[in-house]
């Protein structure tokens, strides 16, 4: 008994060209598109992750600026875990910025949901400098995260030698 339809080869042959038509025909289509409207990001995050200081008080000191007026609320936006623009100051390192926008009055001592503040933060990703300027900003080093962890347990569970140590020695020479 033979089998119905086309030999094997034959009939993969054209599920191939067809399949490869209608990528074509999407493409077309697609092209045809205007391009879709992108949400706009948080002006503040490119000058926060690049150190662009300058640009950030601009936004925050001039009453012409367009995002004048909600830079705070942009500042302290928070994603789902409770992070706001200072957590990926932290992260990229930008020990200036955070000196800077200390100025406007954010609480420097703000957790996330799990604890986490951005003394932690700057531990785990091995921000030594970022870690000064926030224990020079008066930071609670002892703060404890959902794990309680202070941020010198944090570094030393990611294997940052460098902020165990200078946390070991800042948490000696706060005052009690």
């Amino acid at each position: 008994m033979e089998p119905e339809g086309p030999p094997e080869s034959e009939s993969s042959e054209k599920v191939f060209f067809s399949q490869q038509e209608d990528d074509e025909e999407e493409e077309d289509e697609e092209e045809s598109k205007e391009p879709e409207e992108t949400v706009p990001l948080n002006p503040l995050l490119q000058p926060a992750l690049t150190g662009d200081v300058e640009g950030l008080q601009k936004i925050f000191d001039d009453p012409e600026n367009p995002h004048h007026e909600q830079a705070m609320q942009l500042l302290l936006e928070e994603d789902i875990v409770g992070r706001n623009l200072l957590y990926a100051a932290c992260m990229a390192g930008q020990s200036d910025v955070i000196r800077a926008l200390a100025k406007y009055g954010v609480n420097l001592n703000e957790k996330t949901t799990r604890g986490y503040t951005l003394l932690h933060c700057a531990a785990a990703w091995g921000r030594l400098e970022t870690l000064k300027a926030l224990v020079e900003l008066d930071v609670d080093i002892e703060a404890l995260n959902f794990r309680e962890e202070r941020a010198r347990d944090v570094a030393a569970r990611y294997s940052q030698t460098e902020c165990v140590e200078f946390l070991d020695w800042a948490g000696k020479e706060a005052p009690r």
